[in-house]
């Protein structure tokens, strides 16, 4: 019996100094964002019917596809063609991941840049960085990414998407596989408008001096001009930049945000013209059956005036006859009387 509990003490032990040597980087701040991917596409399939000029559509369009005219999710199966060669391209992250959006000359802008859509901020928050960052952080720790480990992640080889250049795309492709994916799959299950609340929660402040309205989800600690190029002083993370600059563009989630609030107007707007409709088609259907209403009671009472009627009549009949009885039995001459008078 103390043998057993020796072993137990031991096993719990073990269990604890396990568990305090897991690490899950950006675990939470993918769970948010998934989870608001997941009740963005859920919702687009509700009004991607609607006109191209609804705001919801709009805001949804750039949430999944990155465009306002949204797209079809059947092509976002496999890593997009913009992604072609990044792992090849010098500072092609901090560039996507970590800057703004700028004017068309800016390197790369166009493709993709921080606040394009919720995919690639999955991409930026889950790809492995430089040389493999954070999964190469300790060998004895188990370190996850997103909730993966380094197979699950292509990170085996002690490479990835950073600012050092090199051949093939693999670790983008390993992210889009095991992360993206899944999370464009709705369950149906999922609240919009508490997902967007769950996901802003993840945000963390970076404003400067430079931009005033920055966020940033995810590990690492930004420049005052950039972040999250994948290294481990500045991260693996996505920066947003909320910037009112007539040459930049705002991230998907803010165009979301205002999207949902005029949704809300107009459902409420729908409901009240709806209880509206249904209270006049009430007011009329009353005002309809009033006349119907006294044509049933014209028609009750006819039977009862018809008999009265009959009954009036069959008495002034037997009152004239009566009558007539009565005349002929007063005017008409006896024979007796007739023949005195002709004797006379």
């Amino acid at each position: 019996m103390m043998r057993m509990r020796v072993w137990m003490v031991v096993m719990v032990f073990f269990g604890v100094a396990a568990s305090a040597d897991e690490r899950d980087h950006n675990g939470d701040q993918h769970k948010a964002l998934c989870g608001l991917l997941k009740a963005a596409v859920d919702k687009w399939g509700e009004v991607e019917k609607r006109e191209p000029a609804d705001p919801l559509r709009k805001a949804l369009g750039r949430t999944i596809f990155g465009r306002v005219d949204g797209g079809i999710l059947g092509d976002l199966k496999g890593l997009p063609k913009d992604y072609n060669n990044v792992e090849g391209t010098a500072d092609s992250r901090v560039t996507w991941c970590g800057n703004p959006y700028d004017t068309p000359d800016f390197f790369n802008a166009l493709l993709r840049w921080s606040g394009h859509s919720a995919p690639h901020g999955l991409l930026c928050l889950c790809t492995v960085g430089e040389k493999g960052w954070p999964l190469n952080e300790s060998d004895n720790k188990i370190e996850k990414l997103c909730g993966l480990g380094k197979e699950s992640l292509a990170a085996e080889d002690i490479k990835g998407w950073g600012y050092t250049k090199h051949e093939g795309n693999k670790h983008v492709t390993a992210t889009w596989t095991a992360i993206v994916t899944p999370c464009l799959q709705s369950s149906g299950m999922e609240d919009l408008k508490q997902a967007l609340k769950t996901f802003l929660g993840k945000l963390v402040n970076k404003s400067n001096e430079w931009y005033t309205n920055r966020y940033q989800l995810g590990e690492g600690e930004p420049s005052m001009y950039d972040g999250c190029d994948g290294s481990e002083k500045k991260g693996v993370c996505v920066l947003y930049y909320n910037t009112t600059a007539t040459n930049k563009l705002m991230p998907w989630w803010v165009d979301l945000q205002n999207a949902l609030t005029e949704e809300e107007k107009f459902q409420e707007e729908k409901k009240k013209r709806e209880e509206e409709e249904k209270r006049r088609q009430k007011e009329g259907e009353q005002i309809t059956d009033e006349p119907h209403a006294e044509v049933l009671k014209s028609a009750s009472t006819t039977p009862n005036q018809t008999e009265q009627n009959k009954h009036d009549s069959n008495l002034t009949d037997k009152i004239r006859k009566l009558n007539l009885t009565r005349s002929s039995s007063i005017t008409r001459p006896t024979t007796w009387l007739l023949t005195t008078i002709i004797m006379i």
